[in-house]
């Protein structure tokens, strides 16, 4: 008879990972920060206020910027690390901010307990990101949206000036319009280290178009918590 083999069955993978996002914004300044202003959405004096670009801008550029980096375009690396480094920095002083009104709200007397403040109608939007950073901005203004609800609610009972609540929410909306500047202006150029590296005619256009490279970065020394590693010699100058 002949010998009969059973057939190996296939090996067994796992489907996609998914997972959803979403997140409530309760107060009017967070919301507008989401939404960004146009540049002839409000005039000044005769001239246009430039324009502010929102939350879903912010979080489509840093995807493109990580989607660069894997591709190996240092100009990529260079705008993660000046994104990174603005959301920590800005993070930690909105955070600092909240901590300060959170000790106003409880420097109140005895007997007295105050709720903790939100909106009876949140705005509730889902959130995608293609990048870890993307989200990282996100939580940056879910954080703003906290302080201004403190903030409001300090002013509401007194515990704080009308001049205290708007240094607040500006020290906390300048520094979310600081992070929107480091990415507001990436656009994707086609060039990888080694352009840079041998002056081809894509590097010296890509130079000449957004200025020199951070030595630091060009090295690897330098890189954002969220980019791949330098692995290939050749991109290493």
């Amino acid at each position: 008879m002949a010998e009969q083999t059973t057939p190996q069955a296939a090996p067994r993978r796992s489907g996609a990972l998914q997972s959803s996002l979403s997140i409530d914004l309760h107060s009017h300044y967070a919301i507008r920060l989401w939404e960004g202003r146009r540049r002839d959405e409000i005039p000044k004096q005769g001239k246009k206020r430039p324009e502010i670009i929102g939350m879903p801008q912010a979080i489509a550029r840093a995807g493109l910027a990580g989607r660069d980096s894997a591709a190996g375009n240092p100009y990529a690396d260079q705008v993660l690390v000046r994104l990174e480094d603005a959301l920590k920095a800005a993070t930690t002083r909105v955070r600092e901010t909240i901590e300060k009104v959170e000790r106003v709200l409880t420097a109140i007397p005895a007997g007295i307990n105050l709720s903790d403040v939100s909106s009876v109608e949140p705005l509730n939007l889902d959130v995608f990101s293609r990048s870890p950073l993307g989200y990282r901005c996100v939580w940056l203004l879910v954080h703003f949206d906290q302080l201004a609800l403190k903030v409001f609610q300090a002013f509401h009972y007194g515990l704080i000036s009308l001049s205290e609540r708007d240094q607040y929410l500006n020290v906390g909306g300048h520094a979310v319009r600081q992070v929107y500047g480091v990415i507001q202006g990436y656009k994707t150029v086609p060039v990888t280290y080694d352009d840079i590296r041998n002056n081809t005619a894509r590097g010296m256009a890509a130079t000449e178009k957004l200025g020199e490279i951070d030595p630091a970065i060009l090295s690897g020394e330098k890189r954002s918590s969220f980019s791949p590693l330098l692995t290939t010699p050749a991109e290493k100058v």
